[in-house]
This record gives structure tokens, C-alpha cells and sequence, in this order.
């Protein structure tokens, strides 16, 4: 992503075009590039691993802290777990990774740290890049949903343990299938991107 040609796509100058790239490289969202400029921040699976171990933590905690205080209020909370549900079931990608940010964010805001909130935020800009991939699997998204009621549940029933140990596993099922999707997607990719770069046989070069 050149500054010059985004300016000219988006018609404005290239001071604020240049003021995004430096946020996005800070987000970890973009790379600089010497010679082709801002590139988009590959993905890669230690990446992920390490994504996921944060989030496991961080999901642990805000289970325990939520069950520890039995909130009262779950109402919308419930509206999203049924949601999530219908959308999983009409196959709809777009909403059903609107509505687990959604779910993810209640949590957080519900345990009233906005450090806490913040962080997770961030991090959701990377997580959502990788999500699209997992939740088009079948049967998926509707096991997925499954796990956030249980979450939900134990948070109602005022467990902790039982919260934490349920947010915990969430992320690490999610984890796992997000690296073994990945995983397969590139090994499909690079068999097709080595015969594109092949040269030609020589009875193809006869011709």
C-alpha cells in the first residue's frame, strides 16, 4: 500500500494518509516496507499461538471474576447467545463474528476494568482477521455458541471455577482449530503457488 496511491484513492493529502499507516504499523496491523511501502502484517501460526495464549488468560480471569460476583443482569447477554445461535444456523459469517465480539465485549465491560477493555479491543483487530476461516467450517459456529451458553451458564450459577474452566477451554478449542485451518489453507495454497512458478517442460516449449 503505497501513500501516494491511497491518497489518490481516498482524495485526500498524504499527511493523513501517512498518520494511518504509522497507527496500523503500531497496531501491528501493517509492516513497512523499504521497497513496496506498507504492507498488510502477514499471519503466521506462532502468531496466532501467542494470540490465544493472551486471550486464554485474560478469558479465564474475567470468567472467575464474573461468577465470582453473581451478576444480576444477563438479559442481553442472552439476547446475543440466541442470536449467535440463529445466525449460526443460517450460515451467516459477517454476524456471527459481529455478535462474538459482541459477546466477548459484554464480558469485559461487565467486569468494569477499562484497561482491561482496551487491551482486548486491540487485540480484537487481529483475532477477527482469522475468525472468518474457522467459523465457516461445519458444524462449528453452533458448537462454538454452544460453549458461549455454558460460559454464560456457570457465570449465572455464581462458579467460578466452573466459569474459568469453561472460558479457558473455549479459547483453547478455538485455538486449535484456527491453527489446523490455517495450517491446511496454506498447505493448499503453496502446492498451487510452486507449479504457477514452474517453468514449462521442453515438449510445452517446443510448441
Amino acid at each position: 500500500m503505497r501513500q501516494e496511491e491511497l491518497a489518490a484513492r481516498l482524495a485526500v493529502s498524504r499527511a493523513p494518509v501517512r498518520q494511518a499507516l504509522v497507527m496500523l504499523e503500531r497496531e501491528g496491523l501493517v509492516v513497512s516496507d523499504r521497497w513496496r511501502g506498507a504492507v498488510v502484517a502477514p499471519l503466521d501460526v506462532p502468531l496466532i499461538k501467542d494470540l490465544y495464549e493472551f486471550r486464554g488468560v485474560i478469558e479465564r480471569y474475567v470468567g472467575w471474576t464474573l461468577a465470582s460476583r453473581k451478576i444480576a443482569d444477563t438479559q442481553a447477554l442472552r439476547r446475543i447467545v440466541e442470536a449467535g445461535r440463529q445466525a449460526a444456523q443460517a450460515g451467516d459469517v459477517a454476524r456471527l463474528i459481529d455478535l462474538d465480539l459482541r459477546f466477548h465485549t459484554a464480558l469485559y465491560e461487565a467486569v468494569g476494568n477499562r484497561v482491561l477493555l482496551d487491551v482486548m479491543n486491540g487485540h480484537w483487530m487481529h483475532t477477527r482477521r482469522v475468525m472468518a476461516m474457522t467459523l465457516k467450517e461445519r458444524g462449528y459456529p453452533k458448537t462454538a455458541w454452544d460453549e458461549h451458553a455454558g460460559i454464560l451458564e456457570a457465570i449465572e450459577l455464581g462458579d467460578p471455577d466452573l466459569a474459568s474452566q469453561r472460558a479457558a477451554a473455549h479459547i483453547a478449542a478455538a485455538a486449535v482449530r484456527i491453527v489446523d485451518t490455517f495450517t491446511t489453507g496454506l498447505s493448499r495454497t503453496e502446492p498451487a503457488a510452486a507449479s504457477a512458478t514452474r517453468k514449462p517442460s521442453r515438449s510445452l516449449r517446443r510448441r
